[in-house]
């Protein structure tokens, strides 16, 4: 699938780097390459080091330097993250003024994937804002006149008592895009196609949803030339009305229904602690038979997420279809669950597998995936499907596949109260979470305890041997001698440690 600029009918960081007013200041981009595509909401510009208490997100900064120059290193850098974690869009540092971007600001982009570039001429930035936030004006105006296009088409349609067939050939007319409506189980409901259509891969996907269910999904696949307002618009509101059209003429089949069935009692298995019932273990042989998969196998769960808040799932779902695998789909609360039931042929397969099948297909550059590790039973997966969801927020542009035992602790950690976790911390940790460089020192302590040896350890952390041995020797003295193997001590010590890395964020 192609990316967000491919897409969407609104401005891109991209775009606002290419436009004339900004090009002049000839952008360098210094960090945060990968992010070029993020949408743009507005252009500000303001000097002040706390602006992203008035931001929502979106934005792109631009700024002289009047008083980031004279700021020390950790206040770049939490100037750098404010912006990150409000989701500004990115940051224009006038190079000039500054004699070049300050390291510590980059260093801290970097880490972040955070856009920030540098401006290597001097411009008017009222000039720079005037332009381009006329274009982003002009482009909402575009994008109510689109919304209202396609509402007013297809509600028409409702009133006239029309079919999701009929709704689906205006909508074709209306975009120019071959439109297809499928089932959560990948059946076509409706379908109309145009000449000239672009692969299926450069379809925008929009799901279809009732009482907070996604029944089916649209696809809008564009040729050259197309409106993308309009696109975006029936991406937007199309779901609604087909819904509508969904419920009044298309019955639920009976696969759907085993499908539906199976997620609801995953749900329900995870809200009772893993407690099984009888009557759900019947239900789900039931539904797992009525679908064909109770032969000989395995399950797997995979939760994937966007980063830009539209889910392209198309790849997903054939890469996870791959070597003869079955899969059961729903969208719910923003999130692509699946249930991939692996067939045993020799070895048995394992959570990695699935890492490996879906690292080497080409996948939306925005879906972040959580995977689980395989099951015997679906219901077996409930408890851990929450975990995959965390380890798909956890993912990254970079990592972007995540297996969900590798992010337990983290998952624990949001179930435990946040108080007591910091008690445990302070007493087992004590001095060393306050000590100088605490943040290298405590994964110095979790590594040496994974890998299982101070040479493995130091290999990891990619550090001498000797300096292993001097941290640990620190660590030591700081905490007045390191607890002896195989007491208690010594494993509150290690649960604390991963527990404050987690706290602290940071990623070994």
């Amino acid at each position: 699938m192609s990316d967000l600029s491919d897409t969407t009918g609104g401005l891109t960081l991209r775009d606002a780097l290419d436009d004339p007013a900004l090009a002049a200041a000839r952008p360098t981009v210094l960090a945060g390459w990968n992010a070029l595509c993020t949408p743009l909401r507005w252009v500000h510009t303001s000097e002040v080091l706390d602006v992203a208490d008035l931001l929502s997100g979106g934005e792109l900064v631009l700024v002289a330097g009047v008083l980031l120059g004279d700021a020390d290193e950790a206040a770049m850098r939490a100037y750098l993250d404010s912006l990150a974690d409000v989701g500004a869009a990115g940051l224009a540092v006038e190079g000039p003024r500054l004699g070049g971007v300050p390291q510590p600001l980059v260093h801290q982009a970097a880490a972040r994937g955070f856009p920030l570039i540098e401006l290597g001429e001097v411009v008017r930035f009222v000039d720079v804002t005037h332009a381009i936030n006329s274009r982003l004006v002009a482009a909402q105006v575009r994008e109510l006149q689109a919304n209202d296009q396609v509402t007013h088409t297809l509600a028409g349609i409702l009133a006239a008592q029309g079919d999701i067939a009929s709704m689906v050939e205006a909508l074709s007319e209306l975009t120019g895009c071959s439109v297809t409506v499928r089932s959560m189980a990948g059946a076509v409901i409706a379908e109309t196609a145009v000449a000239d259509a672009r692969p299926r891969g450069y379809a925008r996907v929009a799901p279809i949803d009732s009482a907070g269910v996604t029944v089916a999904t649209l696809e809008l696949t564009p040729r050259t030339g197309v409106d993308l307002h309009l696109i975006e618009a029936a991406c937007r509101r199309a779901p609604e009305p087909l819904a509508l059209a969904l419920l009044r003429g298309q019955p639920l089949t009976r696969s759907d229904q085993h499908v539906r069935e199976i997620f609801r009692l995953l749900a329900v298995g995870a809200d009772r602690d893993n407690r099984r019932r009888p009557e759900d273990v019947l239900a789900a042989q039931v539904a797992t038979a009525g679908l064909g998969l109770d032969g000989p196998g395995l399950f797997v769960g995979v939760v994937a997420i966007s980063v830009s808040g539209t889910l392209h799932t198309v790849e997903l779902s054939e890469a996870l279809r791959r070597n003869g695998n079955s899969v059961l789909s729903e969208i719910r609360d923003g999130a692509h669950r699946s249930i991939v039931r692996i067939p045993i042929r020799g070895s048995t397969p394992t959570g990695g597998d699935v890492v490996d099948l879906l690292t080497s297909s080409a996948l939306p550059g925005d879906l972040r995936i959580g995977v689980t590790e395989p099951a015997p039973d679906i219901l077996s997966l409930a408890p851990s499907m929450a975990t995959a969801r965390t380890a798909a927020g956890s993912a990254s542009a970079r990592v972007y596949v995540v297996r969900a035992r590798d992010v337990v602790v983290a998952h624990l950690l949001d179930d435990l109260d946040a108080a007591a976790v910091g008690e445990f911390c302070t007493e087992v940790l004590g001095p060393l979470l306050d000590s100088d460089r605490a943040d290298e020192l405590l994964l110095t302590l979790v590594m040496l305890h994974r890998c299982g040896s101070r040479v493995a350890a130091a290999q990891t952390l990619n550090i001498h041997r000797q300096t292993m041995y001097q941290r640990l020797d620190r660590i030591g003295v700081i905490l007045g001698g390191l607890p002896d193997e195989a007491t208690g001590a010594r494993g509150a010590l290690i649960v604390a440690a991963e527990l404050e890395l987690v706290r602290r964020g940071i990623a070994p």
